[in-house]
């Protein structure tokens, strides 16, 4: 017991003899800290913004393809033809996956989106394929495209 109250107050007295060097040396290891933990929130919203950039750029992308297909689609409606009727059965099928992909970006997390991203982007190629391919099947539906 003697041992244990002798080396607390050792330690006492050794804390209490701290050199104002050591105190200088705090200081600035917390303002540092501080510096850096400002400079982590100010990296981090950076990072933020950016990626809610691109997932906005993302989705608008695919609005606009969803709005010509459904722009499409209702001119097909009014066609009534068994080869519109075809036709609007494949649109529809492209803007399934479309709507697939936009609550993919939209659930993406910033881990996940570098995946979501790539996905996207081969999604948007797939479908300017598929669309400029439906243009060329049904042209004839489309006289004034």
């Amino acid at each position: 017991m003697k041992r244990i109250l002798l080396l607390l107050s050792a330690a006492a007295l050794f804390s209490c003899n701290q050199s104002s060097r050591q105190e200088e040396a705090k200081d600035s290891l917390k303002e540092d800290a501080a510096k850096l933990k400002e400079d982590l929130k100010s990296a981090a919203g950076n990072a933020g913004d950016y990626l809610d950039e691109q997932k906005k750029q993302a989705t608008e992308a695919i609005n606009e393809r969803i709005k010509q297909i459904d722009q499409t689609a209702d001119e097909l409606k009014k066609e009534g033809t068994e080869k519109s009727k075809t036709a609007l059965k494949e649109l529809e099928e492209l803007k399934v996956e479309m709507n697939k992909k936009m609550k993919d970006i939209k659930s993406s997390s910033a881990d996940a989106w570098d995946s979501t991203r790539k996905a996207t982007d081969e999604l948007m190629r797939k479908s300017d394929k598929e669309w400029t391919e439906f243009k060329q099947n049904f042209k004839d539906l489309f006289k004034k495209d």
